[in-house]
């Protein structure tokens, strides 16, 4: 075995032998039918061991993974019950995020999380402002930024960046169905406080001369472009939604390994991040 699996995994693998098909997995878990099929193929390949036959119809499990099964669903029985039992009474989970982050993409995904853990109750604190996890009450905070975040704190990276510069397909098309993104000048930027434009101002010039249309939020500056006002520079996890939807198409995307979208948490929640958060996040992140 190369390495441990992931809890998200098994709980993939639990629901694919259960239904005995990818599809109806994915139907329960939430999640595309791809994403489960392929967290199973690297969970065997992490074991070292054919889980599965495919075949037209559906799977079949191997003999390993029957006998993987087996043992496999009283442990996930038991986490579950462990949970119930951590949070039976207990008060809410209390989680910092930006406005933007919340707004894009955790509120969409709220109704899951209750699906997932009916008896853990969240509460959320919406700011720009850095959270102060020993004066605010906050048990949890989701930053876009890089670490170290304190003295004290668990960090765990849930995605990266994924900078895109982005518009929507009527602005194309005003602009004849290209951009030259050697020569910005023409164009209309919205940007926010986070001021991305800037730091991409050698690969994306022009920006000085360009108009500027600056917001609060990283979401409104998105949703101007969604609105065919300008072109925006934003997180791709922030406009997933939108890019499904075809409502913003994708002009160029610039890879930052020193960021990330962060949980970040005290020593004191090691327990609820590693049994709760992160599974359900890897999960949803995975999809």
């Amino acid at each position: 075995m190369t390495r441990q699996p992931r809890l998200d995994s098994l709980r993939m693998f639990d629901a694919a032998a259960r239904h005995l098909n990818f599809r109806r997995a994915a139907e329960e878990l939430t999640l595309t039918q791809s994403a489960v099929a392929q967290r199973v193929r690297q969970l065997e390949d992490d074991l070292g061991v054919a889980l599965f036959v495919r075949q037209a119809r559906g799977l079949v499990l191997t003999r390993k993974g029957q006998q993987y099964h087996r043992r496999l669903k009283p442990a996930l029985a038991m986490i579950d019950e462990a949970t119930r039992q951590l949070f039976a009474g207990a008060g809410p989970l209390k989680i910092s995020v930006t406005p933007s982050f919340a707004s894009k993409w955790l509120l969409p995904r709220l109704p899951l999380f209750r699906d997932t853990y009916p008896e853990v109750n969240l509460e959320l604190e919406a700011s720009e402002r850095l959270a102060d996890f020993f004066v605010d009450g906050v048990d949890f905070a989701i930053r876009m930024g890089r670490p170290p975040f304190g003295e004290g704190l668990q960090h765990h990276r849930l995605a990266g960046i994924g900078l895109c510069a982005l518009c929507s397909p009527d602005y194309l098309a005003r602009q004849g169905g290209t951009i030259d993104l050697t020569d910005l000048s023409t164009q209309t930027l919205c940007s926010d406080v986070h001021r991305l434009w800037g730091r991409f101002a050698d690969r994306l010039p022009g920006q000085q001369e360009a108009r500027q249309l600056r917001f609060s939020h990283t979401s409104l500056a998105i949703d101007a472009a969604v609105s065919s006002q300008g072109l925006v520079l934003a997180p791709r996890l922030l406009a997933t939604a939108h890019l499904e939807r075809g409502e913003l198409v994708e002009l160029c995307a610039f890879d930052d390994d020193q960021q990330g979208f962060y949980l970040v948490y005290p020593d004191s929640r090691q327990r609820e991040a590693s049994e709760v958060l992160l599974p359900w996040l890897s999960t949803q992140l995975a999809s």
